[in-house]
């Protein structure tokens, strides 16, 4: 039996809003499904902003504090499901499951976060990098600049996880690159940065990465040299050739055509659409899919 249940999100970021409501629409293709709906009180679950006090007090006046699940710091009451930030969308997943599943396991209190938090790996660090150096604009409209953001380390991303791909995302600007790991890691990938084709290169060496982002305009050698390099070179033993996605900001017929005579998988325009770059890894990855299935499982 098909079962499915209205979510209302109250509060947070534009930016986090726009992570939900991409994460949602996947998530609707699950048992059970989950459907975004805009009024509070037509909703059988909410996801409110717990560092909200509006948020909070709309939940309450709703009616829907038993049936939600706030994200943030402050804690809304005994009993009430409740997640620290940095968003993990997985757990969300699963803390739903469970509030709609008959005889689940009520949700734990969120953990207290550490005061002091031990730092990122180096190729994981966004904090440390620089802001952009390339000659090259800013990014394309539509696009984030992070680089003068106190509140990045903030956004809406998961852990990483052994049963997750690792993604290297190729680009010579640190905007680009800040841009597309934020919006990668919030699905749990771990993601490894380039600044050059080169470097590319030398690191599908060196490890086994399950998908590569790649810009197409790059100085030195550019998307299109790099891919046929990564699609030509043969793997070392016991690993597999990555799906390449370009990204470009130019979507005529013939920028395609070079990008499937380079050998890449997909093709991707800037801005950046979520919904798409979510299509993209959905189709190339099964096991991404089937977290999405298995999660109440788990």
């Amino acid at each position: 039996m098909s079962m499915r249940y209205r979510v209302a999100v109250q509060g947070f970021s534009p930016f986090e809003r726009s992570t939900f409501q991409s994460f949602f629409r996947l998530a609707a293709r699950r048992q059970p499904a989950y459907d975004l709906v805009e009024d509070l009180r037509l909703c059988d679950l909410a996801i409110a902003d717990a560092d909200q006090v509006a948020a909070i007090s709309a939940v309450r006046s709703a009616g829907k504090l038993q049936r939600a699940l706030f994200i943030g710091a402050n804690d809304v009451g005994p009993g009430i499901a409740r997640l620290p930030r940095p968003i993990n969308l997985m757990n969300i997943l699963r803390l739903l499951d469970e509030m709609v599943q008959p005889g689940a396991t009520p949700a734990r209190p969120a953990p207290t976060p550490p005061a002091s938090p031990t730092p990122a790996p180096p190729s994981l660090s966004v904090e440390a990098m620089p802001a952009a150096t390339s000659g090259r604009p800013a990014g394309p409209a539509g696009t984030t600049d992070f680089s003068g953001s106190s509140g990045f380390s903030n956004s809406v991303m998961v852990a990483g996880d052994d049963k997750f791909d690792h993604i290297l995302v190729v680009d010579d600007s640190d905007i680009a690159l800040r841009f597309m790991q934020t919006r990668l890691k919030r699905f749990g990938f771990k993601v490894h940065l380039a600044r050059s084709g080169e470097e590319a290169l030398e690191r599908i060496e060196r490890q086994q990465f399950e998908f590569v982002f790649l810009d197409v305009m790059m100085e030195g050698m550019d998307g299109y040299q790099t891919c046929k390099v990564i699609k030509r070179r043969m793997p070392p033993p016991g690993r597999q050739v990555p799906v390449v996605v370009m990204l470009t900001s130019r979507a005529g017929p013939v920028d395609r055509i070079r990008g499937t005579l380079a050998g890449c998988d997909a093709y991707l325009t800037k801005p950046l659409s979520e919904d798409e770059l979510v299509r993209v890894i959905s189709e190339h990855d099964a096991a991404f899919q089937r977290s999405f299935e298995n999660t109440a499982a788990n």
